[in-house]
């Protein structure tokens, strides 16, 4: 169950194409964006991104450098090993555009917001039908509680897929109003 709401989640974040690692798993999957990754204790760390999560090291089948790494930040770097190149000067024609990519970063951010609100208030309505399933009973028998876990599951199946929504969405969200912050500098 586990490991199928981490693929699921996997498939729905959206990864940039140049990160410095592709990772491929044992039952055919492969992360990409991955722009480090730490081995220890049996599992493997990966981080992209928005954040980190671990592996079983007994999972990956292969791990897989690209040809145009990413900056880790969280590493400091020794001098001369990293080239560090200045952005090149705007020209007047690219203002039009930088400020075209916030107008439309800013209506793609809205419709985000606008959806995640949707996700947050079916995320409350699953949670509420949940509860009230549950009711105010204290104890249940074994039969009672092998029916109400028996009733729960679907619901819990649905709260577990919009909670995975949600989190890329949110993921989605830092992304733009990143790629927003880095066009306002």
């Amino acid at each position: 169950m586990v490991q199928a709401l981490l693929f699921l989640f996997i498939l729905l974040l959206s990864f940039p194409a140049d990160a410095a690692y592709k990772i491929y798993l044992r039952n055919g999957s492969t992360i990409s964006g991955v722009s480090s990754y730490e081995k220890g204790n049996g599992e493997v760390t990966i981080f992209f991104g928005g954040g980190s999560m671990g592996i079983p090291e007994r999972d990956i089948l292969k791990i897989e450098g690209t040809e145009t790494p990413e900056r880790d930040f969280r590493t400091p770097t020794v001098s001369g090993t990293q080239e560090e190149v200045s952005p090149p000067a705007q020209p007047a024609a690219e203002t039009g555009d930088k400020s075209a990519r916030k107008d439309a970063l800013q209506a793609e951010l809205e419709t985000v917001n606008s959806e995640i609100a949707g996700v947050e208030e079916e995320e409350a309505k699953t949670v509420k039908a949940i509860n009230d399933r549950k009711g105010t009973r204290l104890t249940y028998n074994a039969l009672q509680l092998r029916q109400l876990e028996a009733d729960l599951a679907p619901l819990q199946q649905e709260l577990s897929d919009i909670q995975v929504k949600k989190g890329a969405l949110l993921q989605r969200r830092a992304s733009i109003e990143a790629e927003l912050k880095s066009l306002e500098q």
